[in-house]
């Protein structure tokens, strides 16, 4: 029930009992005003159109029986109107009609507060169920606005990639562009060189051209390397492993912003590949989770499935030990975990790979 409906119930309920109070009852006045408020209250109670039927049907032949009881057929009326039935409570003005005690001007007032009740429940009904659309378009708006909001966040997530992939590719076919071309060329430059200072040695501009075009060929080499460790897709790799497995389902939460260096990703890219291979291998599981994670000192990668009891040994896994060394050689931590399936937990500190990265 509604916070209008309880509303105007209680304004023709204060009505009715005005009218009720108009009767020449003397101290029984009481009589009809309890048992009109018994009368709303149970109607109100019951939810059940059999129930609602029952109470309403006892307070007619109660107003037929007890006439005083009239004055509360208009709340009765009021709370009893319903679109689909609304004609139903003009029944209860059928007891109006056998009242023939009733005080005269009581009967036209009751009559009128009937209709009037019966105008503001269709209203009131209508301004509910207008109420109710308009809350329900709302609600529908506001899904079809987030639905929009994270259809453009995923379009918007896919063009960067989009736009990543095309740099990491770019990047790929530069240093490609320049280790074939310009590389070659100045290889073919430098033994020139070489043969011209075998045949006439002790030339210092020939030596002078020579050590010019070795730091040139260590500026190449540098530049390769920093192009060809930028162009490797950590994501994308990691991705096309877990398609890879078709053994199982693969969960993968990659949470990754900066660029790590490239011994890390192939420290990394080698672990998954591993656990992977173990996994297809040995293991009866069927749902592997992945999850690599940046956080501000380190990164942190973790893989593990719901399969049966396992056991690893590190001196004889071959392919785990390699990964545990290369980890060891980052300053990281490689554990491996078995109390529910295979687990295996890696971090690797960002100052010692960066610092790795320099000594390079």
């Amino acid at each position: 029930m509604s916070k209008h409906d309880l509303t105007d119930k209680a304004v023709f309920f204060f009505c009715c009992t005005v009218i009720s109070l108009a009767q020449p009852l003397g101290v029984w006045h009481i009589v009809p005003i309890l048992a009109g408020a018994i009368a709303v209250g149970l109607f109100t109670y019951f939810e059940a159109l059999e129930f609602k039927f029952a109470v309403g049907a006892v307070f007619l032949l109660a107003c037929v029986i007890y006439q005083p009881l009239c004055a509360f057929i208009p709340v009765m009326v009021y709370a009893a109107y319903e679109p689909e039935r609304r004609f139903l409570p003009s029944t209860a003005l059928v007891p109006l009609v056998a009242a023939g005690d009733l005080v005269w001007p009581l009967r036209p007032a009751i009559a009128i507060l009937a209709v009037i009740a019966t105008i503001l429940k269709h209203r009131t009904t209508r301004f509910s169920k207008l109420r109710g659309h308009y809350l329900s378009l709302l609600d529908t708006s506001r899904e079809m606005a987030a639905t929009i909001n994270k259809q453009n966040r995923l379009l918007t997530e896919k063009q960067d990639d989009e736009i990543r992939l095309a740099r990491l590719s770019e990047r790929n076919r530069i240093a490609r562009e320049i280790h074939d071309h310009v590389g070659h060329r100045l290889s073919s430059a430098f033994l020139q060189i070489g043969a011209m200072l075998t045949q006439s040695p002790g030339q210092p501009q020939l030596t002078a051209l020579k050590e010019t075009l070795n730091l040139a060929m260590d500026s190449i080499r540098s530049s390769i390397h920093n192009l060809y460790d930028s162009s490797i897709d950590l994501d994308g790799q990691i991705e096309q492993l877990a398609a890879g497995l078709i053994c199982c389902r693969v969960e993968l939460k990659i949470s990754i912003q900066a660029d790590p260096d490239l011994r890390v990703k192939y420290a990394l890219i080698a672990a998954v590949k591993e656990a992977f291979a173990n996994i297809a291998r040995h293991s009866d599981a069927t749902l592997v989770r992945l999850t690599l994670t940046e956080h501000p000192a380190f990164y942190q990668l973790v893989i593990s499935d719901n399969g049966g009891a396992a056991f690893a040994d590190l001196e004889k896994g071959i392919g785990l030990k390699s990964i545990a060394e290369r980890i060891e050689a980052l300053k990281g931590h490689f554990l491996i975990r078995t109390l529910s399936g295979f687990e295996i937990f890696i971090t690797i500190p960002k100052e010692v790979a960066r610092e790795t990265a320099t000594r390079r």
